[in-house]
């Protein structure tokens, strides 16, 4: 109570001062230094941010100063950050959209001043940049990147820090002469670990977005409806066993960004490469489903929330995934348009045709176009409206007939009094030859809180399948869950305390129960950072009907999983895991992970994560000799990953993991697999948006008789060049 009666004082006797963003002629050079003619005409505001953590509501021990200018092509900010020991700033040295602990300063501008979505730029003493898109629910998309410029120095009082976003990066309002922006700063201090902002929640979210300050004094401004080109030229060697024989490969495509209006923006790609992404870790999969992966390809990251869709019809790995024989399915081509028409209409449209996979002749993987189409209309913040259809299409090609995978859903939220939300979809597909069928579902949560809850029902069709362009698993079934949520920020020893408790229930259409779930939670961190916690969970007896001919039924399956760790943000760190129980499919399993953290200096980072999950005595079917059987699992992975910048644009990664799985059923013979891959990738930003990247990667797999083969080894290169237009 007397937290929060400080907090009512601080907000209300020291109302934020009023942000005014000057017009100039010429803006200023962006060095960092806040000493060009241009910001002398500032209007200055001198404040001290409120801490988010680790004293929720206290002031920064620091204060700040904040100057806003604009011209024809961009918005300037300007910042001076006190600090009265210079010398123990921490630089924040990290790979773009990477965090780490040191000094940080970022703007968030909602162009639109309506609350649904900001976009955040964030820079580090040592100008590492990040950006990303923020929802009103607190997700930040660090997948979204742009082309802007920023500049720090450090000084006798502290730091100062320029940012010059172009308007050719935001989305706004063209219809007015004068704009309604607003904005919040977020500074990080990193020796004290404070987060601190220009507006802080009331409703202790890390940025709400409807609560944001306007900036006053910004006209007649355009957005560039122009173009960004970016060309690449790759090539490629690799050999595979005998050293000396090596194949090789040369290839180029491009991308290209079209302003269409100030709000939508297409996107072209012809020849899409993604050789510099970063590998898929190797994960254990005793599931009767595929994994599902996280998307990596910078053509899909872009604007990727938008295409959210209800029931997850749409799965970007879908598009250019492996095809039976092991061979990644080439993208020919692919268009993309999204944006806003104003009035808060946001919408988003997906094009990409991929080539067929042969082998011996014959067709493995028939060549498919996949459409993908989101629309949204917002009311607020957490209302809206959402129409989507997705659509794979195959023509007669090979042993492979004419055939469609088509979707369709409308979704939507509605904010009612006392902070609940409502939300509800629903969705057919259609295939091919095949029943159609819909799903549909009903949820009820509160947002603005530190007390939510959350609850719902949804119903599956036994034919309803998107797995065309989706992710579909269980079919055939209707489920409820319901939950509650409780964070605290106390004033003293723990910087913030969770705790919860979750239900599921599920059931197959012929009235089998599949999930009866209960889930509790608690995690504690004090105000160092170190933090502790524990996961309870109790499954009741429940029926699978993937495991077997006919499906089985287990019995009851409680399990416990606990964890601690120091400060993730600290130069050093460990943090770790411990869980047991009974498995899924009864019998007993153990599960143990730890992950050490060390950064000797600013630009060297290592990180050595290891797990062991093993399974003993379950109920399993063996295919191989059709009799229900026990199974043992045991699986190991350690993974290494090292990173070292030379500058925040030129950087060395290494990813490198063993991992060794096996299996044993009583009635058959054991079965085992080892590998381990190593991926050191360069990158050099040579210029803004223009990069040079050289991979090279290895994979060693086992030998029957033991050991390794020798390694398959691959080098890549690839330059893209950004040509604004």
């Amino acid at each position: 109570m007397q937290a929060f009666l400080l907090l009512s004082i601080l907000l209300t006797s020291n109302p934020q001062p009023e942000l005014v963003a000057v017009r100039v002629e010429e803006g200023p050079s962006i060095d960092g230094l806040l000493d060009d003619p241009a910001w002398q005409r500032a209007q200055t505001v001198h404040c001290t941010l409120l801490q988010y953590s680790p004293d929720y509501g206290m002031p920064m021990t620091e204060p700040t100063e904040i100057s806003i200018l604009y011209d024809e092509k961009h918005i300037y900010f300007g910042f001076q950050m006190d600090d009265p020991d210079p010398a123990t700033m921490m630089e924040g040295l990290t790979p773009r959209d990477n965090y780490v602990t040191g000094e940080w300063i970022a703007v968030l501008l909602d162009t639109w001043g309506d609350g649904r979505e900001a976009t955040s730029f964030e820079i580090s003493l040592a100008n590492s940049q990040m950006d990303s898109k923020v929802t009103p629910y607190g997700h930040w998309d660090y997948s979204w990147d742009s082309v802007w410029e920023s500049g720090t120095h450090a000084n006798e009082q502290g730091w100062s820090a320029e940012f010059a976003i172009p308007f050719s990066c935001l989305r706004f309002d063209q219809t007015h002469e004068s704009q309604v922006w607003t904005v919040n700063f977020q500074r990080i201090l990193g020796k004290t670990r404070e987060n601190g902002w220009f507006i802080l929640s009331e409703a202790r979210q890390m940025a709400q977005l409807e609560a944001f300050a306007p900036i006053n004094g910004i006209h007649g401004i355009r957005g560039s409806l122009g173009a960004e080109i970016r060309p690449y030229g790759a090539s490629s060697f690799y050999h595979s066993e005998d050293p000396d024989d090596w194949d090789s490969d040369l290839d180029a495509g491009l991308d290209v960004k079209l302003g269409i209006t100030s709000g939508v923006a297409a996107d072209l790609a012809l020849n899409p490469d993604f050789g510099q992404v970063e590998a898929d870790e190797a994960e254990m999969n005793l599931s009767h489903f595929e994994l599902f992966l996280d998307e990596r390809r910078p053509f899909f990251l872009e604007s990727q929330s938008l295409f959210e869709m209800p029931f997850e019809m749409f799965y970007s790995r879908r598009i250019g995934a492996v095809a039976p024989n092991g061979e990644v399915i080439p993208i020919l081509g692919g268009a993309k348009i999204s944006g806003s028409s104003g009035n808060g209409l946001r919408f988003g449209f997906l094009d990409a045709v991929t080539t067929r996979i042969t082998e011996d002749t014959l067709t493995v993987t028939p060549a498919a176009n996949y459409g993908v189409f989101r629309a949204v209309k917002e009311f607020g913040p957490y209302d809206y409206v959402g129409l989507s259809a997705t659509s794979r299409e195959v023509w007669e090609q090979g042993d492979f007939d004419c055939g469609y995978d088509r979707a369709f859903a409308l979704d939507g939220t509605l904010l009612v009094p006392g902070n609940h939300v409502v939300d509800g979809a629903a969705a057919r597909s259609y295939l091919d030859g095949n029943v159609n069928d819909g799903a549909y579902r009903v949820g009820l949560c509160k947002v603005r809180s530190t007390f939510t809850y959350n609850a719902g029902v949804q119903y599956v069709g036994e034919n309803f399948d998107v797995n065309g362009t989706g992710y579909t698993t269980v079919t055939g079934y209707w489920e409820s869950w319901a939950g509650l949520h409780r964070t605290v920020m106390p004033e003293e020893t723990f910087s913030q305390i969770n705790y919860g408790l979750q239900g599921h229930y599920s059931e197959l259409i012929d009235g089998e129960p599949r999930v009866r779930n209960l889930h509790a939670n608690a995690n504690l961190t004090l105000k160092s950072g170190a933090y502790f916690g524990a996961d309870l969970n109790y499954a009741a007896k429940s029926f699978d009907p993937y495991e077997g001919p006919e499906g089985h039924t287990y019995g009851d399956r409680p399990s416990f999983h606990i964890h601690a760790g120091t400060n993730h943000f600290n130069d050093y760190y460990i943090t770790g895991g411990a869980g047991g129980g009974v498995f899924d499919d009864e019998g007993s399993f153990q599960n143990y992970d730890v992950t050490l953290r060390a950064k000797p200096a600013q630009a060297l980072e290592l990180r050595l994560s290891g797990n062991w999950f093993s399974t003993k005595d379950t109920e399993n079917y063996n295919w191989e000799v059709g009799e229900w059987d026990n199974r043992r699992t045991n699986w190991k992975s350690l993974i290494l990953k090292a990173g070292y910048m030379f500058t925040p644009r030129v950087n060395l990664r290494l990813f490198s993991q063993y991992s060794r799985f096996a299996m044993d059923y009583s009635l058959s013979e054991e079965s085992e697999s080892s590998e381990i891959t190593a991926n050191l990738l360069y990158s050099w930003q040579y210029m803004p948006g223009s990069m040079f990247y050289l991979l090279v990667e290895n994979l060693f797999q086992e030998k029957e008789d033991g050991g390794f083969e020798n390694p398959d080894v691959g080098l890549y290169g690839k330059l893209t060049w950004y040509l604004p237009v």
